[in-house]
């Protein structure tokens, strides 16, 4: 028996351009995507509501430090450099739950809020 390849092959490249195009409908036209990238987005989503919801708390316990003053001094001097805005916070407060480094994203946060100037209730007479 003896394959006649002018007709598999024309049927070979179809499926393979069928493939091709499901793929291309799957993932943009019906949102599917991988695993990986679902756990990608959904961790990235998850971190930042912990960041804002971490955010405030971490602004009121800085300014309930004793010496907080000198914190705020040091934290507007570097608030161009985020790196070195971490040696204005003591290491618990933008450390995440369950981690064993600082956050530069809850350092930024935490950093603006501090920052910040405070809002005053405006009175409609």
């Amino acid at each position: 028996m003896t394959i006649n390849w002018e007709v598999v092959k024309p049927a070979l490249w179809t499926g393979a351009g069928g493939v091709v195009v499901g793929m291309l409908l799957l993932s943009y036209c019906f949102g599917f995507m991988s695993r990986t990238t679902a756990d990608k987005l959904a961790s990235t989503r998850s971190e930042a509501a912990v960041i804002a919801v971490l955010a405030p708390v971490c602004a009121e316990k800085f300014r309930a430090l004793p010496d907080a003053a000198a914190r705020t001094e040091t934290l507007v001097a570097n608030k161009d450099y985020s790196c070195k805005m971490r040696e204005a916070f003591p290491e618990a407060l933008i450390t995440l739950p369950g981690k064993t480094y600082t956050d530069s994203d809850l350092t930024a946060a935490c950093a603006s809020l501090i920052l910040a100037p405070p809002k005053s209730a405006s009175l409609k007479q």
